[in-house]
């Protein structure tokens, strides 16, 4: 009776480190396409220098070409305005779930330089079991090169 006790005990911890471990790599492989569509995104965002109707559309055919379909909140980004990007229209609105967030931030030059523009893309990822649903959204963030002059059609 010991023994089938002991093995049971034994079976569950075996039981136990799998489901760490397959949660884990399950989180690396999903972090790594995270990754790569926001290097992806924000190569488009200098590529067509700011968040205009041209680049917003080529973001939205790097996120379906990923199959990206993730939302989560945006945050605001120390009283820099942002936007949220959900199924190709733009918001500004915080309460509601976003596929992904762009914000710009001008930095001032010093010494009579001109202004530069870098623009903060944050996209997500979550962790979800078919029974429980999603238990946690993850972000991914990444920042443009600088950019001297933008072509905005969306930041004041």
């Amino acid at each position: 009776m010991r023994e089938s006790i002991g093995g049971t005990w034994i079976f569950m911890i075996v039981i136990v480190f799998m489901a760490i471990l397959i949660a884990y790599i399950s989180i690396s492989i999903n972090y790594s396409t995270a990754y790569r569509l926001k290097s992806a995104m924000v190569t488009k965002l200098e590529q067509y220098d700011g968040l205009n109707n041209t680049s917003l559309k080529e973001l939205d055919k790097t996120a379906s070409a990923f199959g990206y379909h993730q939302t989560g909140f945006c945050r605001s980004n120390e009283g820099n305005q942002y936007f949220g990007v959900l199924n190709g229209h733009i918001s500004e609105n915080p309460t509601t779930k976003q596929s992904y967030c762009i914000y710009r931030d001008k930095r001032e030059a010093t010494g009579g330089s001109e202004a530069k523009y870098y623009y903060e893309l944050t996209v997500f990822f979550g962790f979800n079991l078919p029974v429980l649903g999603e238990l946690y959204t993850f972000r991914v963030g990444g920042e443009t090169g600088p950019i001297f002059y933008p072509n905005d059609n969306y930041f004041r």
